[in-house]
């Protein structure tokens, strides 16, 4: 595996998956492997809320979409720290995509990884544990603090 690094979390990459540029300010890493296919996203975003109010956000937006079904909503421990785990899967009427997100807060920052993929396949569980096992995180990438956000400047490059 390869290491990512943005002066802010370090995390191992798998192989034969190539990064997408993007233009989105919360994105940090996102990874193509058109063999398989999947898709892996890592973002980080600032946050006010714990994980259970996540959860109830989410729950409640997929409650909404009537393209979008819930399989499988929980909180695990990965490490020594708790996530949620939110797996679902789109259906346009013709293809169908799984999507598992796991989602993790400390020092009012949400960090989020989603893969996305066309089909389910338990064997891919310890795929995705090993690269959340591999989240090393150096300083917060948001300072939060007065009902605003900013970068944080003392990221280590």
């Amino acid at each position: 595996m390869t290491l990512f690094s943005n002066g802010f979390v370090t995390l191992e990459m798998p192989e034969d998956f190539e990064p997408i540029a993007t233009k989105d300010e919360f994105n940090d890493m996102y990874l193509v492997n058109t063999k398989i296919p999947m898709s892996i996203k890592f973002s980080t975003t600032p946050t006010l809320v714990g994980l259970p109010e996540i959860r109830d956000d989410i729950e409640k937006n997929i409650g909404n979409q009537d393209k979008i079904t819930l399989l499988n909503s929980d909180f695990l421990a990965i490490n020594d720290d708790i996530y949620y785990m939110i797996v679902s899967s789109f259906s346009d009427g013709e293809n169908e995509l799984r999507r598992n997100e796991f989602l993790y807060v400390e020092d009012n920052n949400l960090y989020i990884f989603e893969y996305t993929y066309p089909y389910a396949d338990r064997e891919l569980d310890d795929f995705y544990l090993n690269i959340i096992r591999s989240l090393k995180i150096i300083v917060p990438k948001y300072i939060v603090e007065n009902g605003s956000y900013k970068l944080n400047k003392e990221e280590s490059n």
